[in-house]
């Protein structure tokens, strides 16, 4: 769960502005939406920190509890998208920036933050693959082992991308 590690809270949030949910639903929509599942252990005790703080309300219904955003939690949840907004924007800013000086082409991750800045999610359909994919290059590029494995991973990307032209 490390990629929601932080984030879990506005995820939630973000999940019960949508619609009411249990927190089984909850740890679906996230798991469904984000390709991560968080754990009950995580997510109850959140659920009861958020209750407490009033941002979230909860009702039982029957055996099932189920969890609603309240007016300030909508608010909390408005000043936090604000915030992100403002970032994103002074990311794509310094991305154009770092285009301009080092001359690389950064089409694609400029492409990416002005999708999540619209609030559209990138690659939403493919997710946890997309990610999995991403994750690992990221890791053999940390690792130090991307160039070494560069002429394979070429080629299965290139086989990839061949195979999806055909779609």
């Amino acid at each position: 769960m490390t990629c929601l590690r932080g984030f879990l809270p506005i995820v939630v949030l973000k999940a019960l502005a949508d619609s009411p949910k249990s927190g089984y639903t909850l740890m679906k929509h996230i798991h469904e939406r984000v390709g991560v599942k968080p754990s009950s252990g995580s997510i109850y005790p959140l659920l009861d920190h958020l209750k407490t703080q009033g941002i979230i309300t909860s009702k039982t219904r029957g055996r099932s509890t189920e969890y609603a955003i309240t007016r300030d939690g909508k608010a909390h949840l408005s000043a936090i998208e604000q915030k992100r907004d403002e970032c994103l924007t002074k990311i794509l800013e310094s991305m154009k920036m770092l285009s301009t000086i080092t001359g690389e082409n950064m089409a694609f991750p400029i492409g990416m933050v002005t999708a999540l800045k619209s609030g559209t999610l990138p690659f939403k359909e493919i997710n946890p693959e997309w990610e999995h994919v991403r994750e690992t290059l990221f890791t053999m590029l940390q690792n130090n082992t991307l160039a070494k494995n560069a002429p394979r991973v070429k080629s299965i990307l290139r086989e990839t991308h061949r195979k999806l032209k055909t779609l």
